[in-house]
């Protein structure tokens, strides 16, 4: 039952299911790369904003105890809060 064209059809086969193998495989690793550095580009976002969060906050606190007299200074101290808000800093 091993006649060439037995061979030549298993050999086929093993062929194409190891391609097919490979490129699932290929696939699956390409997603997980892409949800780890997601992961990472996250959490670098979120430790950057919280840097600015010590600025913001000391700034809010200056505006709390000497308020903007100007309406420049209104909209600066409306917006430094904004911001500090956006970046999930604390309250002053």
């Amino acid at each position: 039952m091993s006649t060439p064209y037995v061979r030549f059809w298993y050999a086929i086969t093993v062929a194409f299911v190891a391609c097919l193998v490979t490129a699932v495989a290929s696939v699956g690793y390409a997603s997980w790369v892409n949800e780890q550095s997601q992961k990472r580009a996250r959490q670098a976002r979120i430790e950057s904003d919280q840097r600015w969060c010590a600025l913001l906050v000391d700034i809010s606190r200056g505006q709390e105890d000497s308020p903007p007299r100007t309406e420049s200074g209104k909209r600066f101290a409306a917006e430094i809060d904004k911001l500090r808000r956006e970046f999930g800093c604390p309250e002053p």
